[in-house]
């Protein structure tokens, strides 16, 4: 009896491994035992320096050299041994600083709020833009990753390119090398530049003429070369060889600056500017900034301009010259600095001044008054684009500069537009709406009253109009907001707002314009990333079998600007993956033309689930636009394994029940069979032991 106990616990101790492991197979398949299975933990909030940052959008941050990153999360599950960890990394020039937390638990339903501190290092105060990045993970290195773009308060993009001149400047080739706008060029050493200038005129040129200007990045000597005098007609093509010879002082020389210009008879010019690098350098470009200074502000005629941005400055109808002040703090020992200030008219000419020379020590702050004095012949100044620029520069040449967008308004009126702001900032799209607040201001020494608003965009013939009152005297200001309709119809392209304030009672009405970017409603799975380049990805998320087949992310480029441009792609949170392109990653765009790139990507990871990779465009220096494009990892070998497992111990399991029902059954036919048979069949084995035993 007991050995029919031991084999029945023992046929029930097997059934229960086997369900076990159909379960854990069952699970397995389903990617429960993937090191990229459900993290239940939630990343609630997360806040810089007090400010709540987001994925969704780019979050304007005040300049600090540390930031406080406070981190709100959740635990739906129970976390064994996690941490937090924050970076805070440069779009720029990729540098970085991070902090961690120690290891803790967090119980199912709790909350918790972690705050770690960045400080930054000096190669990233003079940074604008970062990619914050926080990730929780645990000990079986399960995690959540969020990532937020950040800028400081004072960036924005500018909207104005400066270039009056329709002519397309098509490729230039310093000594037979074709050379990149904007970019870092490096060309083998040579005491001779040959410069060829290619070109196309996209209108009719009179005597035209090309430039070539280079200067030593170290010391600013500048040598120039210029072509004769020449006709050319529209959509014809020409070109242009110069010869800039280096002076003695220039030959020790590796970091240059090349800047070509074409410049017709009414002074109308276009220009291009070339970072150039000898084969040994290794900076060539003004945004190589070495200085280490901060510009914290600049105004001119008491207001504050913001850099990279179209700023209104309103004169009087008789000004003459422009004040300007700019204050700077030092962030390290300076000798020797100035301060120059170079702004540039829409007609090409410019206007300079430039501080005497002075020191400034570590973390002290200075304020710097420079004068422009305007040309009489430039006339009305209404509406002008201009570009200025602020440099400071030391006895080595090492500098820091800013660039500011202006347009200067003559007063013909006490009533001023002194503000336009748009919502969205940038660009628009077609069938939305438009948000436009205006800030008016009344510069007069009496209230000015019955006055009305008017905000526009001719070119699509939407307005609206607002009866403002009465605006008070003194410097008095007040806000008036409106939303224009864009029709569904609107193509994509650059359009003007227009503002306008007038008074019901005569007088000359103040006009201001600011240009806004509309997306076409066939263009709308487009990323605008400003005036002159559209990126377009049709496809952001697929599913990737891990049996390493690959799938295709078409990305398209479209360059709407007037000049060839360069890009670079980058990859970035990839390791999970393998990724390829079928040309190089760095490309050029001809004007108005557009550029596809496959990216193919494959995995033969264990990973299962939906996971990320950033895709960065890369332009003049500067990380241009950041793509998130998602790939849903199919646990193809996993499941292939547990189906087989799984159909094995089906089978075996049907195996094991026909064997115990048959077990049952003779069992249970034994349990029935005659007893006397089995005792007669018994004693026929055992010996009586009247006969005794049999000895032979």
């Amino acid at each position: 009896m007991m050995k029919k106990l031991r084999a029945l616990y023992a046929i029930w101790i097997i059934w229960a491994l086997l369900l076990s492991t159909m379960s854990y197979a069952d699970h397995f398949q389903r990617g429960g035992f993937s090191s990229s299975g459900t993290f239940d933990v939630s990343i609630d909030k997360v806040e810089l320096n007090n400010n709540v940052v987001v994925e969704s959008r780019t979050n304007l941050i005040n300049d600090a050299d540390v930031f406080s990153v406070g981190v709100d999360l959740t635990a739906v599950d129970y976390m064994k041994a996690g941490h937090v960890e924050v970076s805070l990394r440069s779009t720029r020039t990729g540098d970085s600083v991070a902090d961690s937390t120690g290891i803790f638990d967090l119980n199912a339903g709790t909350q918790g709020h972690i705050t770690l501190t960045l400080t930054l290092i000096d190669k990233l105060k003079r940074e604008t833009e970062f990619d914050l990045r926080v990730r929780v993970e645990d000990s079986e290195q399960r995690s959540e990753t969020n990532h937020y773009r950040i800028k400081t308060e004072s960036t924005r993009t500018t909207t104005s390119s400066g270039r009056g001149l329709d002519v397309s400047l098509d490729r230039v080739f310093v000594n037979t090398k074709v050379i990149a706008s904007s970019r870092t060029n490096f060309i083998d050493e040579a005491d001779v530049f040959n410069v060829l200038v290619e070109f196309t005129a996209l209108e009719d040129l009179d005597d035209a003429h090309v430039e070539a200007v280079l200067k030593d990045l170290r010391t600013g000597t500048v040598v120039a070369d210029a072509s004769p005098n020449f006709d050319l007609l529209d959509e014809q093509s020409a070109t242009a060889l110069l010869r800039l010879e280096l002076l003695d002082d220039l030959k020790d020389s590796d970091s240059f600056e090349l800047t070509i210009n074409l410049i017709d008879a009414e002074g109308d010019f276009v220009r291009q500017v070339y970072g150039i690098v000898m084969e040994d350098g290794v900076s060539g470009t003004g945004s190589s900034r070495a200085l280490d200074i901060s510009v914290d502000s600049v105004e001119i005629e008491k207001e504050v301009i913001i850099e990279d941005e179209n700023n209104f400055v309103d004169l009087d109808k008789d000004t003459d010259e422009l004040d300007l002040k700019v204050r700077l703090t030092a962030l390290e020992d300076i000798e020797d600095a100035r301060v120059d200030a170079i702004l540039t008219l829409e007609n090409g000419e410019v206007i300079a001044d430039t501080t005497a020379i002075f020191d400034i020590r570590d973390d002290e702050t200075v304020l710097k008054k420079l004068e422009f004095e305007l040309p009489k012949l430039i006339g009305n100044f209404n509406q002008q684009n201009l570009r200025l620029r602020i440099r400071v520069v030391d006895a080595e040449g090492d500098f820091e500069e800013k660039f500011y967008g202006l347009k200067l308004n003559q007063q013909e009126t006490p009533l001023i537009v002194s503000g336009i702001e748009l919502s969205p900032e940038n660009n628009v799209k077609a069938g939305k709406a438009l948000g436009v607040r205006l800030n008016i201001k009344n510069s007069g020494i009496v209230a000015l009253d019955g006055i009305t608003a008017k905000v526009s965009i001719p070119e699509l013939g939407v307005s609206t109009t607002k009866f403002v009152g009465k605006v008070e005297n003194s410097g008095s200001e007040l806000t008036e907001d409106f939303v224009l309709k864009i029709l569904d119809s609107a193509q994509t392209g650059t359009y003007t707002v227009r503002t306008e304030l007038a008074s019901q009672f005569g007088g000359n009405k103040e006009v201001k314009e600011l240009p806004v970017f509309v997306l076409g409603l066939s263009d709308q799975t487009t990323q605008v990333v400003n005036d002159k380049l559209i990126i377009n990805v049709p496809v952001v998320e697929q599913d990737v079998k891990n049996d390493g087949s690959e799938v295709i992310f078409p990305i398209t480029l479209t360059n709407q600007g007037p000049d060839a441009n360069t890009y670079t792609l980058l990859f970035d949170g990839a390791g999970w993956a393998n990724i390829r392109l079928t040309e190089s990653n760095t490309f050029i765009v001809e004007p108005e033309e557009s550029k596809t790139v496959n990216v193919f990507l494959s995995t033969d990871s264990k990973l299962a689930g939906e996971q990320l990779f950033t895709v960065m465009v890369k332009g003049n220096d500067k990380i241009l636009n950041q793509l998130t494009l998602k790939g849903n990892v199919v646990n193809i070998q996993g499941q292939l394994f547990a189906v087989v497992l799984k159909t094995l111990l089906q089978t075996i399991l049907i195996g094991l029940v026909v064997l115990l029902v048959a077990l049952g059954l003779y069992l249970g036919a034994r349990r029935y069979m005659p007893r006397k048979e089995t005792s007669d069949f018994v004693a026929e084995d055992i010996p009586d032991q009247a006969q005794g035993e049999a000895y032979y």
